[in-house]
């Protein structure tokens, strides 16, 4: 059964932002609350819209995030509640707020906190679409779901969280979505499946809201060279609440770009997967930030702009070293055009996500990649 991630809380942000922080597991030191509405106003929300949510219930933040969390939302509860209480004494009213004990239970269900590393953890973000792909997006969001490492590596991997440059691209991707609708799109690292699952909903979305002009949807093709992130990619874009489950048409597949610098190039293991693709657009997010990668990425890269079915890969890039950067732009223009694209995209364009995380205060850089002869 396929859950509704369409999610509507009429236009009372403060409100919506609490949701969308405790769904991605923003620290409650980032998170603001919603002071300017009525204890009740709040109380009931976060006892309904949070506590209570179907879709949190199934896929909830990790148990040491809720008890911080939950910490937080009582003591300030708590305090709303005291000040209220005054100010209605003080006009001969009646105080008609108290705290659900549901609240205070959740609390008590988590003191005993695990020591050590921070678990993995549901994270679910929340994102309006367009009148490009839903016909009435007034009060609507769209929600996607992946459970995700809390810690910077995991297992050798950086591919088990979601990082801002994802965030960007995506936002990208939304904001151009006529460009990937009826594109074979190759994802070049495709970590925990954020960007995989943006891309296969998009389409999605755009099927169903130019229904005229329907047709077979085409291929989503993930890939990395790590297969316990592969394995994460595919439950995450197979979780029934996230609408990526229902697209006939994604693989998951181990591509290793050091593939690509074996000779002949035209009998390499690369050039055998995109042989059978027909790739219309490649992305990538994060995937420079080690030099030993430059060489067989850029072959990468100029292995999939060879075919004819390929128009261009574009890459969202935080610069956390920017020689790493330099030399990676330097390598890839030997043989391709590479242009930066203009952006004011971050992660709170679309996401509303804090940006006091990891890759805080970092640039994201947006690069597309097209043959000379092809550049437009």
């Amino acid at each position: 059964m396929t859950i509704t991630s369409d999610v509507s809380y009429g236009n009372d942000n403060e409100l919506l932002a609490l949701l969308k922080g405790y769904s991605a597991l923003i620290p409650p030191l980032h998170l603001k609350f919603p002071v300017q509405c009525s204890f009740t106003e709040v109380h009931a929300f976060l006892l309904h819209h949070v506590l209570l949510d179907p879709h949190l219930e199934q896929y909830p933040p990790s148990g040491r995030y809720q008890h911080s969390f939950w910490k937080w939302t009582i003591e300030h509860l708590e305090r709303m509640d005291k000040d209220e209480e005054k100010a209605t004494h003080s006009q001969l009213h009646i105080k008609d707020g108290e705290i659900d004990t549901r609240i205070y239970d959740r609390y008590l269900s988590l003191m005993s906190g695990s020591i050590g590393p921070p678990p993995d953890s549901y994270m679910t973000y929340y994102w309006k679409p367009s009148s490009l792909l839903v016909s009435d997006n007034r009060n609507s969001h769209e929600t996607i779901t992946l459970l995700e490492s809390r810690t910077t590596i995991e297992s050798g991997t950086t591919g088990l969280r979601t990082w801002c440059a994802s965030f960007v691209l995506a936002s990208y991707l939304f904001a151009n979505a006529e460009t990937i609708r009826d594109q074979t799109v190759l994802e070049l690292g495709c970590g925990s499946g954020f960007l995989g699952i943006i891309v296969a909903t998009i389409q999605q979305k755009f099927n169903e809201r130019h229904q005229s002009h329907r047709q077979p949807l085409p291929a989503v093709l993930l890939t990395d060279v790590n297969a316990g992130v592969l394995s994460r990619c595919r439950d995450n874009v197979q979780l029934r609440c996230n609408q990526s489950s229902n697209h006939p048409n994604i693989t998951f597949s181990t591509l290793d770009w050091f593939d690509a610098l074996s000779l002949p190039h035209s009998e390499n293991a690369v050039t055998a997967f995109l042989s059978k693709a027909s790739v219309g657009i490649v992305i990538g997010a994060d995937i420079v930030f080690d030099p030993i990668l430059v060489p067989p990425l850029v072959a990468t890269l100029r292995l999939a702009l060879s075919f004819e079915s390929t128009r261009m890969v574009v890459v969202a890039l935080t610069v956390r070293n920017e020689q790493t950067l330099a030399h990676f732009v330097t390598e890839a223009v030997k043989e391709l055009y590479v242009e930066e694209v203009p952006h004011t995209f971050t992660s709170a364009t679309f996401f509303d996500l804090d940006t006091a995380g990891v890759d805080a205060g970092l640039d994201v850089k947006i690069l597309k990649f097209t043959l000379r002869n092809s550049a437009s």
